[in-house]
């Protein structure tokens, strides 16, 4: 059968039984616009906290907590930290599936920190600043991510943090003895008990996306302070910090002298730690070493390690435990574990409904077939082949499965958005709350589609076989 030939029959059948074909396909319709609402919801959240708030392309390592003299135990003797020395650190490099390492350096001694009056109107600070440093690859490259743009004011351009941090001293700097010998916008770098020091910029640093969510939802509302998320980039040029090392509310570092350095913000990266800030891993150490002295700064507190599927995770996940390492966070197994069982629960109730919707077309169609015996004889009578039959009810099948997929592809969309729209309205603001709670990949519809025709097909498929065996003179003839 020509293809023009069939089209012309599908058309004519969708005129002629408008009624029961649209009965048949309003569960293809319920079916898919099911599937496809719990599929995007899926996407939605597994995006946002599989790619936001706990990423799963990376695994985080350290030594076991046990071990952790914790800060008390710095400030008061409780013996050296643990680390992860360089030579772990090139096992770990070498295993399949893993695309980078990037050691972290927590801080080994007490700080804190005050300023931000240009942005908030007066000194805001933290009696006890946690802090870390990584490898400034591992941001090489990014752009400033903020919170979702809202309101006249429109976002700052992106700016390629990742170039700018890096540690103010590498290419070199002039001797200085106080901040007076050094130019405008820098401070003088001077360590303890050195005669000297060397003039530098302010020390790039990297906050979270979790650190601003918490400000901007819970700390600035309860301070009556502005929110910080979509203006922190494009207002932090030229503010800085200051930054008190060795020493904090607990008490002092056993070594060195307290002196105060200069902080800049230069982005909101996934890569800094979730509570404090995240420096270029040499200023770390450099401040490590001399208030903690060699074995704080040569021992690495953690390491990143990238992989480039989630399967390469369980590999590296052993050989951690090998080295005695223990993830530092298993949130993001444990959440991808549960979307996906969640997702997958829904989805299999939505299954139900287009079996059942499926089951509704098979009936249709044998309604469909007995009212037209005699028409399906007549053609069989005039040459139509028993496949040229079957395709005809398989093609029109198809035909309602995908109307029905189209318009429950509209139906979820719309059921999308007015969820959204009362989230917004109802749901009060929270860390890490999108815009959206469902994502639409273009390749969400085609599977829409093609489960509709694909169950509407199956229901059809018995009464289509029923119909290419008319045969064409008992039909005819009336028995």
């Amino acid at each position: 059968m020509r293809l023009a030939s069939l089209w012309q029959l599908v058309r004519r059948d969708l005129g002629r039984t408008r009624g029961a074909l649209v009965t048949g396909g309003f569960g293809i319709a319920a079916g898919t616009a099911a599937l496809i609402f719990f599929l995007a919801l899926g996407l939605g959240v597994r995006a946002v906290l599989l790619g936001e708030v706990f990423p799963i392309d990376q695994v985080e390592l350290e030594p076991p907590k046990a071990k952790d003299p914790g800060l008390l135990g710095l400030l008061f003797g409780g013996g050296a930290p643990p680390g992860i020395p360089e030579a772990d650190v090139g096992r770990l490099a070498a295993l399949p599936g893993v695309t980078g390492v990037y050691p972290k350096l927590r801080f080994a001694f007490p700080s804190s920190a005050r300023g931000g009056k240009e942005i908030f109107g007066h000194e805001v600070g933290t009696s006890e600043l946690v802090g870390d440093g990584i490898d400034p690859a591992l941001v090489r490259g990014d752009s400033f991510h903020g919170g979702a743009a809202s309101g006249p004011t429109p976002r700052p351009p992106a700016e390629a943090f990742g170039e700018s941090f890096i540690d103010p001293l590498a290419a070199g700097a002039p001797a200085c003895t106080d901040d007076a010998g050094c130019p405008s916008r820098q401070y003088c770098e001077r360590p303890s008990g050195a005669d000297a020091g060397r003039c530098s910029d302010p020390v790039p640093a990297l906050v979270s996306r979790y650190l601003v969510e918490i400000f901007d939802k819970s700390i600035a509302p309860a301070h009556g302070l502005p929110p910080v998320g979509e203006t922190l980039v494009a207002r932090a040029q030229g503010v800085t910090f200051t930054l008190r090392l060795g020493e904090s509310l607990l008490g002092r570092a056993k070594r060195g002298t307290p002196r105060t350095v200069q902080v800049r913000v230069v982005g909101v990266s996934r890569r800094a730690i979730d509570l404090g800030i995240t420096l270029p891993l040499a200023v770390v150490r450099r401040w490590d070493r001399e208030y903690a002295g060699d074995a704080a700064a040569d021992r690495y507190s953690s390491a990143i390690v990238q992989v480039s599927s989630a399967d390469a995770s369980s590999t590296v996940l052993a050989e951690g435990a090998t080295l005695g390492l223990t993830p530092k966070d298993t949130r993001a197994r444990d959440v991808s574990v549960l979307i996906a069982g969640v997702t997958g629960l829904l989805t299999l109730i939505a299954a139900v409904i287009l079996v059942v919707s499926a089951s509704n077309i098979a009936y249709t169609f044998r309604v469909l077939v007995t009212e037209r015996r005699a028409e399906i004889a007549l053609y069989r009578a005039l040459g139509a082949t028993a496949a040229d039959v079957r395709t005809w009810m398989l093609a029109l099948a198809a035909m309602v499965g995908v109307v029905g997929g189209a318009a429950g592809l509209l139906a979820a969309r719309l059921g999308a958005v007015a969820v959204d729209a009362l989230a917004a309205r109802k749901l009060p603001d929270f860390p890490f709350k999108p815009a959206s709670f469902f994502a639409f990949p273009w390749w969400l519809g085609a599977v829409g589609l093609g489960f509709a025709a694909l169950f509407a097909g199956v229901g059809a498929l018995g009464p289509a076989r029923r119909a290419a065996k008319v045969e064409p003179a008992a039909a005819l003839s009336g028995s």
